[in-house]
């Protein structure tokens, strides 16, 4: 059954100034997602339409971060076939609405793309670092915010840059940067960034360089272990 927003009235009710509707209505969203046994493209499309227009009509800091989270760990309430197409969903959402948002609503919107991309990394964490989940996942960063190609209509500028900002802060949150488990798909986001250093916008160019060489990233820390090793040798004496 395709998703029809007047069928989920609780989409609508999730922007509500009424606290108690709002729960009710994420519980109301929450079993209605981990009924679904499949998920297609479109429907995922049309759901995360209605939670990005809940998000922008949600005023005041406090329940705006509340909605931002709680939309992100919707991905959690899903059963495993579904989890690809609903985060392919969001960016799609996301990236075509990106340019419609005013300064007064960006932030709350940054904060969900950053809830969003925490997300990918606990369901890789969650599935237990699987190569398959691995790649499943990394492919949806590929496509969407970490794309080398440059397409700005699927990801615009804005969502690139901050997902340049964020992608380390997050493997560090979820912890993926301390599980030895977690290192393939570290290198494999690591790899992604690496590749936009060739993405013909300049200005991801730079920034993917710069966050490349976070001190916190594996391959930074090995370099700086082979400088010291370096500054240690002081050659032969004259």
């Amino acid at each position: 059954m395709a998703a029809n927003e007047s069928q989920m009235p609780f989409i609508r009710n999730l922007a509500s100034s009424d606290r108690k509707l709002r729960t009710a209505s994420l519980e109301s969203l929450s079993t209605f997602l981990s009924s679904r046994t499949t998920l297609s493209d479109t429907d995922a499309q049309k759901l995360w339409k209605g939670l990005f227009y809940a998000l922008w009509m949600t005023d005041r800091p406090i329940p705006q971060q509340r909605l931002a989270a709680d939309l992100a760990n919707l991905l959690f309430t899903l059963k495993p076939t579904c989890a690809i197409p609903w985060l392919r969903g969001f960016w799609v959402v996301v990236g075509a609405g990106w340019t419609d948002i005013d300064v007064l609503r960006l932030e709350k919107f940054l904060l969900l793309v950053r809830r969003v991309f925490a997300a990918h990394v606990r369901l890789a964490r969650e599935r237990g670092w699987k190569d398959g989940d691995v790649e499943a996942i990394v492919g949806v960063l590929a496509e969407y915010p970490f794309d080398v190609e440059g397409d700005l209509r699927k990801s615009p500028v804005g969502i690139r840059l901050h997902a340049l900002d964020i992608w380390v802060d997050e493997l560090e949150r979820e912890q993926a940067l301390k599980d030895e488990a977690a290192a393939g798909f570290v290198k494999a986001v690591g790899e992604l960034v690496q590749a936009l250093k060739r993405c013909p916008v300049k200005p991801v160019r730079e920034r993917a360089g710069d966050s490349y060489e976070d001190e916190r990233l594996p391959w930074a820390e090995a370099g700086s272990d082979r400088e010291e090793d370096d500054e240690e040798w002081g050659g032969f004496d004259d």
